[in-house]
C-alpha cells in the first residue's frame, strides 16, 4: 500500500485537476447527447414510419426492402443503446447534489441491468457527507472495479462493502473469479503498461484525495480491491 502526504501542493493541484476534468467530461457528454443521439433518434423514427407505410401497400414485392429497413432499425436501436451505455459511464445527472450512497447505488443498479449479474452490497454505519473530489474518486474506482469483474473475473456475484471508520471511508470490491498476478503499482518498478491503465487510474484517483489503495489478487483465488479515503477531505 502507498500513502500520499497530507499537506502536499501536488495533492491540492490534483484536487483541482480532478474536478476540472470531470466538468470537461460533463460538457462532452452534453454535446454527444444534443448531437448524434438526437440525430439517431430522428433516423429511427423515420425508419419506423417507412415500415408502417410499407405494411399498408400491396404494390410490388417489398419483402426485401422491408427486411432491409428492419435491419436498419435494429442497428440504430443498438447504436442508441451503446451511446446511452457510454454516457452512463460518466457522471450521472446532478452528481454534485446527490449523496455518496445514492450515487454508488445508482451505479450498482446500472451495472446489474447491463451485466445481468447480482451485486452483493453491504453498507455499515451512516455515511457522512463528502466533498465532490472524494465522491468522484469512489464512484470511478467502483466503476472500474466492476468493469474489470465483468470483463475478466468470470464470476456471477461481485461483492461491494462500504463502511466508515474514524475519519475515513472504506470501499472494498471483491470477487471469487479467476484472479491474476497484479503488476507493481508503486515504487520505481510501478507499471506504465497500457493494459494496466485501469489499475493505475484507480491508484492515482485515491492518491489525489490523500487516500490509500490496496490491490490483492492471485490466480484461481479471486481479486480484492480495498480503498481508504478521508471523509473530511
Amino acid at each position: 500500500m502507498t500513502e500520499l502526504q497530507d499537506d502536499s501542493s501536488p495533492r491540492i493541484a490534483g484536487r483541482r485537476i480532478l474536478a476540472v476534468t470531470e466538468e470537461e467530461l460533463q460538457r462532452i457528454i452534453l454535446d454527444i447527447h444534443d448531437g448524434p443521439v438526437q440525430k439517431l433518434f430522428a433516423a429511427l423514427s423515420l425508419v419506423n414510419l417507412m415500415q408502417s407505410q410499407l405494411a399498408r401497400t400491396s404494390a410490388g414485392d417489398t419483402a426485401g426492402l422491408t427486411a432491409g429497413l428492419a435491419r436498419i432499425a435494429l442497428l440504430l436501436e443498438d447504436s442508441l443503446t451503446e451511446i446511452r451505455t457510454f454516457l452512463g459511464t460518466f457522471r450521472p445527472p446532478e452528481f454534485a447534489k446527490r449523496d455518496l450512497l445514492s450515487v454508488l447505488e445508482g451505479l450498482l443498479l446500472q451495472y446489474e441491468a447491463m451485466s445481468g449479474q447480482r451485486v452483493e452490497f453491504q453498507v455499515d454505519g451512516e455515511l457522512p457527507g463528502v466533498a465532490l473530489p472524494v465522491k468522484i474518486a469512489l464512484y470511478r474506482i467502483l466503476q472500474e472495479a466492476l468493469s474489470n469483474i465483468y470483463r475478466h473475473a468470470r464470476t456471477q456475484e461481485p461483492r461491494v462493502h462500504l463502511w466508515t471508520e474514524a475519519d475515513s471511508i472504506w470501499l472494498e470490491v471483491s470477487d471469487e473469479g479467476v484472479g491474476f498476478t497484479p503488476p507493481p503499482l508503486s515504487g520505481p518498478a510501478a507499471t506504465e503498461r497500457v493494459e494496466h491503465i485501469g489499475l493505475r487510474g484507480m491508484r492515482d484517483r485515491v492518491a489525489l484525495v490523500g487516500g490509500v489503495f490496496d490491490l490483492w489478487s492471485e490466480p484461481g483465488k479471486g481479486t480484492r480491491i480495498k480503498v481508504k479515503v478521508p471523509s473530511g477531505y
